[in-house]
C-alpha cells in the first residue's frame, strides 16, 4: 500500500507523513467500521485508502509555524480533491451574522520593540486581558512576527453563559423534524451524506437528524483537543485563569494544523483526548491515533460536547470564557456556512472543519449561536459534498431555515 498523504484539514500546508500503512478506519460521511469491526446498520460502508501520491497542496495561508522539534502526530489523510463542478451562486438573503465590533476578532502582528504593555495601551485593553487571551504570562517575551489576538469586549466574545459547574441531566431526545421540519426536508434533498444535532438549553432537548451517521471530523477535532488542554489546566489548579499554552489561539481562530499536532502531543495524545470526552459523556467519538483529522464522530456527540462546554463542566468560569472567546474570534475568511446564514442580530461561537477526500468534501461546523435571544447549540456534519462551496451552502441554508423557525 502506498504511504499515506497528510492533507491539511483547514489552515496550513500539506505534509507527507511516515510510511505507516493506512489504517482500516474509514471514511466519509456514512457508516464506518466500529471498533469491533462490525458495521453499523447505517448505509453501506465505504473505505478510503490513499491513492497515488499527489503534490502537497496549500489549502490556506497565513498559518504561523510551530517548532519542528515538536513530536509529530500525523494529520488528516486523503487524496487529491475532486474536480470542482459549476454551481449556481447562492440567492442573496438578509444581512447575516458578521461579527459586531464587540465580537470581531482583532489581531496584532508583533514588530521589533513591541511589548505586551505597549500593545495593550495601543488597543485600549488590559495587559492581563491581552496575555490571557493569548495564553501568555504577563512577562512573556514576544517574537517578531507573532500574531496576537486582541480580546473582544464582553464576556466570552459577547455570549451570555450560564453559571458554571451545574450538574447536568441527560437531555430529552427528539427528531429534528419536530423542531425544524424545513431543515430536515432541505437536508434530505442535498447530495452526499448529512447529519445535524440541535440542542436547546431552555428545554434541555437534543434534536437530531441521522444521529447514527459517523463522519471524519477534519478540524472540528480541534475543539476536543482544546477542551482537553483546558481541563488539564483546571485539574492542576482550579483557580487558573490562563490556558497554559500559547497554541490555543492559532488552533481555534485560524485552525492551524501545526498547533493541533503539537498540542495533541502536549496533552497526552489521543488516549488523553478520548478520556476527556468520556468524562463529559461524549461516548461515540473515536480519536484516530494515526491521523487526528480522520477521527470519527456523530453530530449528537459534538452537540453534547458543546453543551458540556456551555455549562462549564470540568472548567472554571474563566477557562470556559477562554474557549468561547476563541470560538467567537474565528478569522473572517473562515466565517462561512453557519455564521453567514444567521440573522444579523445573532452572535456565534463555532469551529469548522473541511477536508477533501477520495469521494468528495467533508464540510462541518459545530458551536453555539444566539438566535432571537435564545442560545442554540448546533453540530452539522456533511460528507461526500461535490465541492467545498456546495458544502458551505448546505450549512448556510440549513441554519437560515432553523433561524426562521426560531424567530417565529
Amino acid at each position: 500500500m502506498l504511504p499515506l498523504l497528510a492533507v491539511a484539514c483547514a489552515e496550513g500546508t500539506s505534509q507527507r507523513t511516515s510510511s505507516t500503512p493506512a489504517a482500516t478506519e474509514v471514511v466519509t460521511g456514512r457508516a464506518v467500521l466500529s471498533p469491533t469491526g462490525a458495521a453499523s446498520p447505517a448505509p453501506p460502508l465505504r473505505t478510503v485508502t490513499a491513492s497515488a501520491p499527489v503534490s502537497p497542496t496549500v489549502l490556506a495561508r497565513n498559518t504561523p509555524p510551530v517548532a519542528s522539534a515538536t513530536p509529530k502526530v500525523p494529520i488528516a489523510t486523503g487524496t487529491a480533491p475532486p474536480t470542482p463542478t459549476k454551481e449556481k451562486p447562492p440567492t442573496p438573503g438578509p444581512p447575516t451574522a458578521t461579527p459586531t465590533p464587540a465580537q470581531r476578532a482583532q489581531y496584532h502582528t508583533v514588530s521589533t520593540g513591541d511589548t505586551l504593555y505597549g500593545i495593550s495601551r495601543r488597543y485600549g485593553v488590559s495587559m492581563e486581558g491581552l496575555a490571557e487571551a493569548n495564553g501568555l504570562s504577563s512577562d512573556a517575551t514576544l517574537a517578531v512576527g507573532q500574531r496576537l489576538q486582541i480580546p473582544a469586549a464582553g464576556e466570552a466574545g459577547g455570549l451570555k453563559l450560564p453559571p458554571a459547574g451545574q450538574v447536568l441531566t441527560a437531555p430529552l431526545e427528539q427528531p429534528l423534524s419536530q423542531l425544524a421540519p424545513g431543515v430536515v426536508a432541505f437536508l434530505r434533498q442535498r447530495r452526499g451524506a448529512t447529519a445535524a444535532a440541535v440542542y436547546l438549553p431552555r428545554t434541555n432537548t437534543l434534536y437530531t437528524y441521522n444521529p447514527g451517521a459517523r463522519f471524519q471530523m477534519a478540524s472540528t477535532v480541534k475543539v476536543p483537543i482544546m477542551a482537553t488542554q483546558l481541563a488539564r489546566v483546571y485539574a492542576a489548579n482550579p483557580n487558573a485563569v490562563l490556558p497554559g499554552t500559547d497554541l490555543l489561539t492559532p488552533l481555534i481562530t485560524t485552525s492551524d494544523n501545526d498547533a493541533a499536532t503539537a498540542l495533541l502531543v502536549e496533552v497526552g495524545g489521543p488516549p488523553a483526548v478520548t478520556a476527556e470526552l468520556r468524562a463529559r459523556g461524549v461516548n461515540a467519538t473515536e480519536i484516530n491515533a494515526e491521523a487526528w483529522g480522520l477521527s470519527t464522530t456523530t453530530a449528537p456527540d459534538m452537540a453534547l460536547l458543546m453543551r458540556s462546554l456551555y455549562y462549564g463542566e470540568r472548567l472554571n468560569p474563566r477557562l470556559r470564557d477562554v474557549a468561547f472567546r476563541l470560538m467567537s474570534g474565528i478569522v473572517a475568511e473562515q466565517r462561512w456556512g453557519v455564521p453567514a446564514g444567521l440573522p444579523a442580530s445573532s452572535t456565534v461561537a463555532f469551529k469548522g472543519g473541511w477536508l477533501p477526500v477520495q469521494n468528495g468534501w467533508l464540510v462541518h461546523q459545530i458551536g453555539i449561536a444566539v438566535i432571537d435571544n435564545e442560545p442554540v447549540i448546533f453540530a452539522y456534519y456533511n460528507g461526500e459534498q461535490p465541492t467545498f462551496e456546495y458544502g458551505k451552502q448546505t450549512l448556510r441554508r440549513a441554519v437560515e431555515l432553523l433561524s426562521v423557525r426560531e424567530e417565529k
